[in-house]
Order: C-alpha cells, then structure tokens, then sequence
C-alpha cells in the first residue's frame, strides 16, 4: 500500500484522487479501457430476478443488439489508441465493466483474463460485478494475477513485455446501497448482508485486490439520511478506493418511467455536493476517490439536468470541503 502524507488530504482537492494510487505504482497516468466481454446479470437471465437493475438500460439486455461486442484484443487496441492520441499515454488498465464480470465458470473468466493481460501496454485490470457473483475460487484467480504468479503475467515478463513485478488487479462491487428495502424497489435482487459477505471474502481470499465499492445517492424512496446510513456503512467496510455516483436516469430504463410517472424526484445539485463531502469526511484515508459524480453529458440522461461540467461539480465538492474546513477522514471512525 502506498505510504501516505496526511497532510496531503488537508491540501486541495482534500482527497485522495485515484490517479495518484496510479502514478505511485507506475511512474504516470494509467487509463481504463472498458471491455463487454459478454456478459449477463443473475437479475436479468431470471437465475434471481428478470428485468435487471430499473436504473439499466433495457435495450442493451438484448443478444441481439450487443452483436456488436467484438474481441478483447480488439477492443483494448481500439482504447489504446484513443488514449495515446489523446494523452500521449502507453499504460491501461482492462476495465471490465459491462454487467457482472463474474458472472461465468472460473475457466471462461481465466480466458478473457488471460486475453486482456496478455495485451501490449496493459498494466492491470479491474473487474466489475456484484457481490453475489463472487466465490473463493474466482477470488483465488483474480489473487493469482495480483501477486504476479499468474502463467501469463509470467510469460510477459519473461518476453520483456513488461517490467512490472505484478500487474494492479481491484475488484469493483455495486453496495449502491445499505438497504435492503432501496435494493428491492431498484430490482438489485441481492441483500446487504451479501455485500458484507463478499468483502470478508475478498480480504481473505484476495488480499492483494484493490477493492472499490460503489454508492448510489438519490435511489428512489431514500431521504438524506438514508444515502447517510450507507456511506457510514461503506467507511466501517474500509475499501481500498470508491465510487461515489448520483442517481442518474437514462432512458429506456424502467426507472425513467417511473420518473415520468412522478413516483419520485431527482436528487439536487446542492444536496448532492454536500452528500459528495460527507462521503469524503468519512472516508478512510488511504483510500482512493474515484468517482463522485455519475453520468451527466450522456445525451440519453434525461435528469438531473444541473448545467454543470463534472470538472465543476468535482471543484464545487472541493469548495465545499474548504468551506468546511474538513477534508478526507476527517470523520472516520478507524
């Protein structure tokens, strides 16, 4: 873990970006290239709900419309090339994020790994899925690729591919939320108790994972003190970094109906940059920001409409943090 200044987090922006982590462990910026390799949700395929997540969108359930998901190797080239162009950048990370990246027998999982590790210019990999998607076996291969031993990790280093000693493997869970009854209303189709569950087994079985857990402020029928009781409960957990998103609704998703319906209100921009800075507050102090504030330009996102850049909103969650006089674990309670 990287040794930490702690007067740096007293310093703007008053967190500690996911970025630095980065820089610590390579020498420069490492991008994420997000991947579909494919998968399905246990809460679409009907092994525990149908319909998927009312925040998802519905037309991307279909086989026939994600045709178009191509090879990894292929997709990681099209993302290298974007990000060098852009950023003059040559190290990624493989970001599977589309639905659960778990969600297969630990072979299929070891191939499509193996594939994206394989890449020129990958340095690492972070998986997203949900907490009732993992066991010890898949924990012990995600392990294995984390503390260097993997065959193909060792290949590479042995072709003079790579330098690094071991690549930078995180595992990404969706909490979203601590209640059950929120978890419910939205389709997550798995408990809190399951989230909590697949923590413990991650430190246990894949201690050198970076773990990441997700929060969603504004989910319908939660008040402030709702989103208050799940970021105090994501700081008791400790990850190793966190995704700190407002609720968002994009069209062609059962949550927009239901928007439109009038069941519920978007949460405000003022509400969440103060719900942003209680995140930071509570926050352990090694752990990395990586996200605090959800999709907002996508032109699908019909609300919140705030009129605002992220870059704004990030310096407006700084402001605030000023303004208080507090910063990243401040309030922790470690």
């Amino acid at each position: 873990m990287e040794t930490l200044d702690l007067t740096e987090l007293a310093r703007p922006p008053y967190y500690k970006p996911f970025g630095r982590l980065m820089k610590h462990w390579f020498g420069s910026p490492a991008y994420k290239i997000t991947i579909d390799a494919g998968f399905t949700c246990p809460n679409i395929d009907g092994t525990r709900s149908t319909g998927g997540c009312t925040f998802c969108d519905n037309t991307s359930f279909s086989p026939a419309l994600r045709g178009h998901v191509s090879r990894i190797s292929g997709q990681i080239e099209a993302g290298r090339k974007f990000y060098a162009d852009k950023f003059k950048a040559d190290k990624f990370l493989a970001y599977f994020q589309t639905f659960t990246n778990t969600y297969a027998p630990v072979e299929k999982l070891k191939a499509l790994f193996d594939d994206a590790l394989a890449q020129d210019g990958i340095v690492g990999m972070s998986v997203g899925t949900r907490p009732d998607c993992i066991d010890a076996e898949k924990l012990r291969l995600l392990q294995s690729y984390a503390d260097g031993s993997a065959e193909v990790w060792q290949r590479k280093l042995a072709e003079g591919r790579t330098s690094i000693a071991r690549p930078f493997i995180a595992i990404e869970y969706g909490m979203q939320t601590m209640h059950d009854v929120t978890a419910a209303r939205v389709n997550r189709a798995h408990t809190h108790a399951e989230t909590v569950a697949a923590v413990e087994l991650t430190r246990l079985h894949g201690p050198d994972l970076h773990l990441c857990l997700h929060l969603i402020a504004g989910l319908p029928g939660e008040d402030a003190a709702m989103i208050g009781a799940s970021i105090s409960e994501c700081a008791r957990l400790a990850p190793d970094s966190v995704k700190f998103h407002h609720c968002y609704i994009y069209e062609s998703t059962v949550m927009a109906g239901q928007y439109r319906a009038g069941e519920f209100e978007v949460i405000d921009l003022e509400t969440h940059v103060q719900l942003a800075a209680d995140c930071i507050e509570q926050m352990p102090p090694w752990c990395c920001i990586q996200r605090l504030v959800g999709e907002i330009t996508d032109p699908g996102v019909i609300a919140p409409q705030w009129g605002k850049t992220k870059l704004q909103i990030y310096a407006m969650i700084s402001d605030e943090l000023k303004r208080r006089g507090t910063h990243q674990a401040s309030r922790w309670q470690g």
